[in-house]
C-alpha cells in the first residue's frame, strides 16, 4: 500500500500545527509531555527542558516523517539533543526574526493505523525561570495544537529548595513533593510564583518648582499601604511639613515653596508585596470604602462612555475584562513617547492605538457604567520582558492597572487587562507580586501624580530593585508636649488636646490609646486611631474632671499607647470650696499687702512734707 509522509510544523509559545494541503487533523494525534528541571543559581534558575512527543497514526496510508517546533527568541535555547525510538536524531536549528526553529526527522518511523512514534527532545532554556528578589517566577509558553490529544506540563523544583508555589495561572492539577503538574492547560501561558512575599528597594525623586512670585504649597504622593502592599520609609529628604492619608488612600506629603524656588525631594524605602490581602488592613479598607462609594461610580473625563453600545452589552467584571483584552491590541510604538491619553471613549474607536492607560480607563468607564465600583492604580510594574509585560505610562516607564471593589468580600481586587493582552497570562482570577502602587485614583483620574511624574527636565527618577532582604519595621508613636495641670478642683470640667505623632517607618494601624487614673475621669478613656502614615500627626480633644467630691487627694494618671506607658503623672484634686477659700485668702492677703503698702507710702510722704 502506498503511504504518504507528512511534515508537521509547530510553533511554541502558541504552538500550532499545519502542513501541506493533504494534512488533516484526523490523520494523526500528538501527545506532549513537557518537563522542566530547575537547578538554583545565585541570580538565575537554569532550566533543563525535556519534550516527550508521541505521534499516533490514525490511518494506514499516512505517517508522520518530520516535525518542527519553534520557540520565541526571548526564550533562548542551547545544547539541543534529539532522539527517537530508533536512536539519535540530528536536529536542524535555525533562527529568524520571530523565533528559533528546531526541525526533527524520524530515523525509520513505524507505519500503520494506531502505531506510535516518539521524539525525545532535550535542551537548556533561558528566561523561563527567574530569581526575582525573594521569589522565583516562571513563565512557560504552552502548546496550541489542533492535533493535540493529551498535554502534560511538569515542573521539577530543586530537591534542596523550600520554596512553595503561591500563585499559579492556571491552577496546577497536582502538587506532589517538589513536582507541580498541569494536565491539558487551556491558557496561552503558564505563570507561577514560588514564594508568598516580595521585597523591593525604592529610590524615588520628586522635582518641584514654584514659578510664581508668591509662596505656594503642594502635595506629593509617596508609595501608600494597600491590601497587598506595605511601605517602609527609610528616609524622606527634606521631611514634609505634614503627612496624611487622603480619601483614596494615598500617602501625601505637604511642602511649601518660596517664590521662584526649586525643590528636590528624595524618598528612600522599601515595598513589601503580598499574594493575599493583609488581614490587618481590611478594617481600614471597609471604613474608607463607605466614604469612597459616593464617587466611585461617577463618570469622569477619561472614565466615560460616549457610546455605551460599543462595549457590546457586557455587564459583569469578568465580561468587561474579557471584552477589553480581546478587543484591544497593545501598541508598542507608543511606548516611551510623549503620548496623549485617549480615555475610554476614544480608545474604543481606536482599539489598535492603546497602551496601559486606555486598557485601564476603559475598564473603569465600563465598570462604572454598570454600577461596579472601580478605580485606577498607577505605579511600577516590575517586568523582565517588555514584550510580554510592557511599561508605557511616562518616561520612567510606569504602569497603570484597574481594580474593582468586591462588595461580598469587602476588598479591592486588582486586575491587569494590559499584561494579559500582551503575555497571555491570566490577570483576572489572580494577580502577581510585580505591581508596586505609587498613586491611587478613585475620585480624580489625574490626581495625585505618581512618583516619576514630578519632573522639570527629562530625568530618570524611579529606581526599583528586587531584594531578598526583609525590611525591618520600627514602631515609634510619640506624644507632642502633652501635660496635665498639677492641680484641679472637684467642680470644673477641663479640656486639653492630645497630639499623637507616628514616628514609625511604616503605617501605624489601629493604634489603641488608653487613659488609666485614680480620681480623674475622662469623658472617653480609650481611643483607637484607625491609620497613621509615617510622620503623620493626629489631634484628639480631651475632656476630664474629678471623680471625687469634697476631698483633697492625689490621683495618678497614666496614658498608654499600643500597650506602652508613654505618660504618667500625679494630679492633686482639691474641693472647689477649698480652692475658692484659698483664692479668697490669697486675695485678702494680697489686698492687705497692697493696702499696707499704700498706707506706708502715704505716711512717709506726709513726714517728708512736715520735715522739708
Amino acid at each position: 500500500m502506498f503511504q504518504k509522509a507528512l511534515v508537521i510544523l509547530t510553533t511554541a509559545f502558541l504552538i500550532t500545527s499545519f502542513g501541506s494541503k493533504t494534512v488533516y487533523g484526523q490523520d494523526f494525534t500528538n501527545d506532549y509531555k513537557v518537563e522542566y528541571f530547575l537547578t538554583s543559581g545565585q541570580q538565575k534558575v537554569d532550566t533543563k527542558v525535556k519534550f516527550t512527543i508521541t505521534l499516533t497514526n490514525l490511518r494506514t496510508d499516512v505517517f508522520v516523517n518530520k516535525m518542527s517546533i519553534g520557540f520565541p527568541k526571548a526564550f533562548q535555547i542551547k545544547n539541543v539533543s534529539v532522539s527517537d525510538d530508533k536512536g539519535r536524531v540530528e536536529p536542524r536549528v535555525s533562527l529568524d526574526d520571530q523565533k528559533i526553529n528546531i526541525q526533527m526527522e524520524f530515523n525509520d518511523p513505524e507505519v500503520g493505523k494506531d502505531t506510535k512514534n516518539h521524539f525525545y527532545l532535550e535542551f537548556e532554556q533561558e528566561n523561563l525561570f527567574k530569581v526575582n528578589g525573594n521569589v522565583w517566577e516562571v513563565i512557560l509558553p504552552t502548546i496550541e495544537d489542533s492535533t493535540r490529544n493529551n498535554y502534560q506540563v511538569l515542573v521539577h523544583l530543586p530537591p534542596e529548595t523550600d520554596k512553595k508555589i503561591s500563585i499559579s495561572k492556571p491552577k496546577p492539577t497536582e502538587i506532589r513533593g517538589n513536582t507541580i503538574t498541569w494536565n491539558n492547560p487551556k491558557n496561552k501561558t503558564i505563570y507561577a510564583v514560588f514564594g508568598d512575599k516580595q521585597y523591593y528597594q525604592l529610590k524615588l525623586l520628586y522635582h518641584l518648582q514654584n514659578s510664581k512670585v508668591t509662596p505656594v504649597y503642594t502635595y506629593v504622593a509617596f508609595p501608600p499601604d494597600t491590601l497587598y502592599q506595605k511601605t517602609y520609609v527609610e528616609s524622606i529628604q527634606p521631611i514634609p511639613q505634614e503627612t496624611f492619608i487622603d480619601e483614596d488612600g494615598n500617602f501625601l506629603g505637604k511642602y511649601t515653596l518660596k517664590p521662584r524656588e526649586t525643590l528636590d525631594i528624595t524618598f528612600n524605602g522599601y515595598a513589601e508585596l503580598f499574594t493575599q490581602p493583609r488581614d490587618e488592613f481590611r478594617p481600614l479598607v471597609k471604613s474608607q470604602f463607605e466614604k469612597q462609594k459616593t464617587y466611585l461610580l461617577t463618570q469622569k473625563s477619561f472614565w466615560k462612555l460616549d457610546q455605551p453600545e460599543l462595549i457590546g452589552g457586557v455587564k459583569t467584571t469578568q465580561d468587561i475584562y474579557r471584552f477589553i483584552t480581546n478587543k484591544f491590541t497593545y501598541n508598542y510604538q507608543r511606548i516611551n513617547k510623549n503620548i496623549k491619553r485617549l480615555g475610554a471613549s476614544a480608545a474604543l474607536l481606536r482599539p489598535d492605538q492603546v497602551v496601559c492607560m486606555e486598557f485601564t480607563d476603559t475598564f473603569i468607564a465600563a465598570a462604572r457604567e454598570n454600577g461596579i465600583y472601580s478605580r485606577e492604580n498607577q505605579g511600577f510594574g516590575f517586568s523582565n520582558d517588555p514584550q510580554l509585560r510592557p511599561l508605557s505610562l511616562i518616561s520612567d516607564v510606569l504602569h497603570a492597572w484597574p481594580e474593582y471593589y468586591d462588595t461580598l468580600q469587602q476588598l479591592w481586587i486588582p486586575i491587569d487587562p494590559t499584561w494579559e493582552n500582551t503575555s497571555g497570562i491570566d490577570y483576572f482570577s489572580s494577580f502577581d507580586l510585580n505591581h508596586i502602587v505609587f498613586a491611587i485614583h478613585g475620585r480624580d483620574p489625574d490626581y495625585p501624580l505618581p512618583a516619576g511624574a514630578y519632573k522639570i527636565e527629562d530625568t530618570r527618577d524611579v529606581t526599583i530593585l528586587a531584594t531578598s532582604s526583609k525590611p525591618i519595621e520600627e514602631i515609634k508613636i510619640r506624644l507632642e508636649n502633652f501635660t496635665l495641670p498639677d492641680q484641679i478642683n472637684d467642680h470644673k470640667i477641663y479640656q486639653t488636646k492630645l497630639v499623637v505623632k507616628n514616628n514609625s517607618n511604616t503605617y501605624a494601624l489601629n493604634v489603641p490609646i488608653l487613659f488609666d487614673s485614680d480620681y480623674v475621669t475622662f469623658a472617653q478613656n480609650s481611643y483607637k486611631l484607625e491609620a497613621m502614615a509615617p510622620y503623620e500627626k493626629k489631634e484628639i480633644a480631651l475632656e476630664y474632671r474629678s471623680s471625687i467630691k469634697n476631698k483633697k487627694v492625689a490621683g495618678n494618671v497614666t496614658l498608654s499607647v499600643m500597650g506602652n506607658n508613654v505618660y504618667s503623672d500625679k494630679v492633686v484634686i482639691v474641693p472647689y470650696a477649698y480652692e475658692i477659700g484659698l483664692k479668697i485668702a490669697y486675695g485678702v492677703i494680697g489686698f492687705s499687702g497692697i493696702l499696707t503698702f499704700i498706707i506706708l507710702l502715704v505716711h512717709f510722704r506726709h513726714r517728708n512734707v512736715e520735715n522739708p
